[in-house]
């Protein structure tokens, strides 16, 4: 099971250009902070963040603004990161794989595709198909089962430290690989730098 921005996407940037552009829409200065404060969050989560930075209420609309910017910086294009294609190539047809996110579908979708990893991929799990996000355990049970996997046989790949709880209180084995140096991953089972560390045939050994 894998985490989608920031792990195996290089989407990170584009969400930073999003956010911002909504906080200086907004009329406020721009904050980097706020980015940790974000990181690996809902969709609803990550608007009631920004919603509290901005002193607003309405994070629905909050919402709104974030994915309508978030699309138009994901429609410029989204890169794979580094040892993320090598990985899905190396696993697929071997095992079966699934992406468990807390983005809204259409970015999802914009990211696999502009980054050439749809094809490797079975199953999706977006904001929109769980009523909890992470870090409850939702995303990851949920396509545990659309792909007939033991969760208590499977391995989650995760960047941030909301996303590997999430997979650890379902009961997957956790692998962190954090997008920003620093990020503590107390969750984690092990620890890695980056995908281009990570052996796939070590990886089948621990699902």
């Amino acid at each position: 099971m894998l985490d989608l921005d920031g792990l195996l996407v290089d989407s990170e940037g584009a969400w930073g250009r999003a956010e911002r552009r909504v906080v200086e829409d907004c009329g406020k200065p721009w904050d980097p902070a706020i980015r940790a404060l974000m990181l690996g969050r809902g969709p609803l989560d990550a608007a009631q963040v920004l919603a509290d930075f901005l002193g607003l209420r309405d994070r629905r609309e909050m919402e709104r603004r974030l994915l309508q910017a978030a699309v138009a910086e994901f429609r410029r294009g989204i890169i794979p990161l580094p040892g993320a294609v090598a990985l899905l190539e190396a696993l697929h047809g071997r095992v079966p794989l699934g992406v468990a996110t807390n983005s809204r579908r259409v970015l999802a979708d914009l990211s696999l595709t502009s980054a050439g990893l749809a094809p490797f991929v079975q199953a999706v799990v977006c904001a929109e198909d769980v009523i909890r996000p992470k870090p409850a355990p939702d995303p990851y049970l949920r396509a545990c089962e659309l792909l007939g996997a033991d969760p208590a046989r499977s391995v989650c790949l995760e960047d941030s430290p909301v996303g590997a709880a999430a997979a650890k209180t379902g009961g997957l084995w956790v692998i962190g690989c954090p997008s920003f140096p620093g990020t503590v991953m107390d969750a984690a089972d092990a620890v890695i730098a980056s995908l281009e560390d990570l052996d796939p045939d070590a990886f089948l050994s621990a699902s």
